[in-house]
């Protein structure tokens, strides 16, 4: 979901080139955390494995990708971007939209447009959370090499995250002040609490986990690569209190990845546009003076936008933790996810039915929903309660018989069932972690 940026400080607008004072970042952060004071949008980011028609077990060549990315061109013709992750994974990234139905219709325009094109050239696009071949970096982006020379200090599941994983990225309006549906601190307890289930729900990345003599099959195993590879970075967030208050000091307290040089910098070296952050440099104590040089307003964004916890606020909100699903599929979270937001009384219904919990999920509550899905403690039956919630709500929202239907199959054949995606594809497509 596109969002412009602006960058107030203490005295107004700040230039680009102003060094900023620990205030001046955490009320920039705060102000541009959850700013869009409205309800009702929503856009969609698919994530995609690329695979060769002919020979699925090959990783697609970079020339390849060019090719396919020469076939796609610019616009899409709904307007959606098309990016490249580190893997070779292809991102289509729609527009935000004032309708459900709206995102849904254009979207599956855009995706058919893809597919139409990847065909052309031997490949597919494949919904899967997880690859199981060996990772290797196709896109050689600056930004993406900084990530892959940060994670490497942290263990060695950075490389399997950055080039293996795929997911359905949701995103949608952030609310206003007021304390019902249409207030951000509803719309950020839904996401939050509720964070957990949706994950199982919709886990679509069976791995097999390897603890000594022991093996287990996890569900999602791109959301416990997550969080293996950074605890910090990519964990999830508090549910409760203001929520611009716990993304702003999550932000501060964040490491920094790394430190884009300032001056020109050499036309045949984009990879040294960035440098490695000095081991356990936080946003907080760079602004505070430990850096090596003083902290701008465009380090600040891009600090933010290097932390991706399973809800990430950007003025609007990510859910960030919902694994790719196989074909089509990809429309029943999206339609879950605004039935849940956008539906007064099935917002208000869930609302009350996170009010009957004892405590907002802890990090092993989401590790658990990750590896169990539905079977994990205290999931199985609210997922089911929340899917009969979310499908009487897409009938008040107006959607599609098409759209409803989709929702309606999958709860038939997964949810209600106590089953997740990634069960239906035991064991033929299953990584090894």
């Amino acid at each position: 979901m596109a969002v412009r940026l602006e960058h107030p400080t203490t005295g107004g607008r700040a230039s680009l080139k102003s060094a900023l004072s620990e205030l001046d970042a955490k009320r920039l952060i705060f102000d541009h955390s959850l700013s869009r004071d409205r309800v009702g949008r929503i856009g969609v980011e698919l994530e995609w494995l690329v695979l060769p028609v002919d020979d699925p077990a090959r990783r697609a060549s970079p020339e390849e990708l060019t090719e396919v990315d020469r076939l796609v061109g610019r616009p899409l013709p709904e307007g959606g971007q098309v990016s490249w992750e580190p893997g070779g994974q292809l991102e289509l990234s729609g527009l935000p939209y004032a309708s459900l139905q709206s995102c849904i219709d254009s979207t599956a325009v855009d995706l058919a447009f893809l597919r139409s094109r990847a065909h052309e050239v031997g490949m597919r696009l494949v919904g899967a959370g997880l690859d199981h071949r060996p990772p290797r970096f196709t896109v050689a982006l600056p930004r993406y090499q900084a990530l892959q020379r940060y994670y490497a200090h942290l263990g060695s599941a950075g490389d399997a995250l950055l080039c293996n994983t795929a997911s359905v990225q949701v995103n949608v309006d952030a609310g206003d002040d007021s304390d019902g549906w249409r207030g951000r601190s509803r719309r950020w307890l839904i996401a939050n609490s509720l964070g957990p289930l949706l994950m199982a729900v919709f886990a679509n990345s069976p791995v097999l986990e390897v603890c000594g003599p022991r093996e287990a099959i996890a569900l999602s195993g791109r959301q416990l690569l997550r969080f293996r590879t950074d605890r910090f970075r990519n964990g999830p967030l508090p549910s409760g209190g203001d929520p611009r208050g716990v993304w702003t000091r999550f932000a501060l307290d964040a490491q920094v990845m790394a430190i884009q040089q300032k001056g020109p910098v050499p036309a045949e070296d984009r990879s040294t546009i960035w440098e490695p952050a000095p081991a356990g440099l936080s946003l907080r104590r760079w602004l505070r003076g430990t850096g090596p040089r003083p902290v701008h307003v465009d380090d600040v964004f891009h600090h933010l936008k290097s932390l991706v916890p399973p809800v990430r606020a950007c003025g609007h909100l990510e859910l960030r933790m919902l694994d790719a699903q196989t074909g089509d599929d990809w429309v029943v979270p999206v339609a879950v996810v605004a039935a849940l937001m956008d539906d007064k009384a099935t917002s208000d219904a869930v609302a009350a039915l996170i009010g009957r919990t004892a405590t907002a999920p802890t990090r092993q509550d989401w590790i658990d929903a990750a590896r169990r899905g539905l079977a994990a403690p205290g999931v199985g039956d609210r997922a089911r309660m929340v899917m009969l919630l979310a499908l009487a709500g897409l009938q008040r929202l107006g959607v599609s018989p098409e759209v409803f239907g989709a929702v309606e199959r999958f709860a038939e054949s997964h949810t209600l069932r106590g089953l997740s995606p990634a069960q239906l594809r035991l064991p033929n497509h299953m990584a090894v972690a």
